[in-house]
């Protein structure tokens, strides 16, 4: 499906200007990589040089060559299913990405960006509610109501998303109608975000349906595994504090105490890290707290409860790795038939760009934690507070920029016109002083009788 992308026309121009240094550094960087490849005189020499090219070289190497073959803030969305904290709600993470060299940076590894709003429908009254990205990541504090949808492709479809490819940040308008309720917050917003003209983009997006249907890339059983965890591990250290507080815990052997708590403890360290940590860094860390719960012997009542939950996340957390790992080798081994597949069918996609998307799972699993992609309130004390920071300060700080940038562009009109004014004026005097000088000449030629003719008469 189509959505529509609205981008500032200074990032447009930025990017024009610094397109060409930036296609040039990863020309040289493709050289570079190629010419290292062919001097290895072994696989070792290979292996080393694949290393050195680091965990994002994929995603380096499709976005500069989308960078270097595109158009400025060439974009393509994605939608990314997953449960709500509470039941009864699903949330959809849209992500926007977007091939740009982020103005005039000196940095290659610096090309493309991925970022993205949160949409959590209630399934039960029915109601949509909204976080946008304010800066750097960081999500609204609060989340935007969203009235009058029936489905999240109506919102899609109706909505404007507003890229600022200079905050990190794409934000969810909904355009002004008779008879839906306006947020004053929401109101403001497109006060500090609209006070300049937008290049408006119509770009292609992967539903949510269509991604598991024929991508076989299913994320949603992931995040679920690791709620169902969060939730039975709350019931038990629940369960624990009340049998301490009811000074029923010396009834249980001390052992089996000790083994509980720690138990808990290990568990809640495993889901902070689960929580705030790129899923593909994971897999070692679940192993082992599963592999110690497995093979204690024998199990206490916490330990059974937790290890079947260990297990389902740990074949969730393999499922969604191993799948963006073929997509993406897929895309390159396979290409033909990879740019064939159903999912891109009616949409007006570039090569490139289905390179890009293929990447971009891979890279969201490598590079954004849980929390980022689609559960901020998880996320850590130092992420609260920046959550707070760019909630409060970014708002105040568009409409200071927005009212400046407005006062600058209305004195300049005005200092335009009073130039042309100035001037009109100025000449108009200049001819009547011109017109009255030679005036008088003639009266004064006429009055002497001295004009001169041709025969000297």
């Amino acid at each position: 499906m189509k959505v529509r992308l609205k981008i500032d026309p200074q990032w447009l121009e930025l990017e024009r200007q610094s397109m060409d240094k930036l296609r040039r550094d990863y020309e040289r960087w493709a050289a570079e990589v190629l010419r290292k490849a062919k001097e290895a005189g072994d696989l070792r020499t290979l292996r080393k040089v694949v290393y050195e090219l680091g965990d994002r070289w994929e995603w380096s190497q499709a976005t500069g060559d989308w960078l270097s073959s595109g158009e400025p803030l060439e974009a393509v969305g994605l939608v990314l299913r997953m449960p709500g904290l509470e039941p009864g709600k699903e949330r959809y993470v849209v992500y926007a990405i977007m091939a740009y060299s982020k103005g005039a940076t000196d940095q290659f590894d610096h090309l493309g960006d991925k970022e993205r709003v949160i949409i959590e429908h209630d399934t039960e009254t029915g109601e949509f509610v909204c976080w946008s990205t304010t800066g750097h990541g960081c999500m609204d504090l609060r989340p935007t109501r969203l009235q009058g949808f029936s489905s999240l492709d109506e919102i899609l479809s109706s909505v404007y998303f507003i890229a600022q490819p200079g905050d990190h940040a794409l934000r969810l308008e909904v355009p002004r109608t008779e008879g839906r309720p306006w947020i004053f917050v929401q109101a403001l917003w497109q006060i500090a975000t609209g006070s300049r003209g937008f290049t408006l983009k119509a770009i292609d997006l992967l539903r949510a349906e269509d991604i598991e249907e024929h991508l076989d890339f299913h994320f949603a059983p992931y995040p679920a595994a690791v709620i169902a965890l969060e939730r039975k591990w709350e019931e038990l250290r629940t369960s624990l504090l009340g049998r301490v507080r009811e000074g029923i815990v010396d009834e249980i052997p001390d052992d089996v105490q000790a083994r509980d708590e720690r138990t808990l403890q290990l568990v809640g360290a495993l889901l902070h890290r689960i929580w705030n940590s790129p899923p593909a860094t994971q897999v070692v860390p679940i192993r082992r707290v599963l592999d110690e719960l497995s093979s204690a012997r024998p199990a206490t009542e916490v330990q059974a409860a937790l290890v079947p939950l260990l297990e389902d996340l740990l074949r969730a957390l393999n499922d969604v790795l191993e799948r963006a790992e073929y997509l993406k080798w897929k895309s390159v081994i396979d290409e033909r038939r990879f740019e064939q597949s159903d999912i891109f069918r009616g949409l007006s996609i570039s090569r490139l760009a289905k390179d890009a998307l293929a990447v971009a799972f891979d890279d969201i699993l490598r590079e954004h934690t849980l929390a980022y992609i689609g559960y901020p309130e998880r996320t850590t004390a130092v992420g609260r507070a920046m959550r707070v920071l760019f909630g409060v300060a970014v708002l105040p700080a568009r409409l200071i920029v927005t009212f400046l940038e407005r006062a600058r562009l209305t004195l300049s009109r005005l200092a335009s016109r009073f130039s042309r004014k100035s001037t009109g004026n100025g000449e108009q005097d200049a001819d009547d002083t011109g017109a009255g000088a030679a005036g008088a000449q003639d009266t004064g030629d006429n009055d002497n009788g001295t004009a001169t003719h041709p025969d000297g008469s």
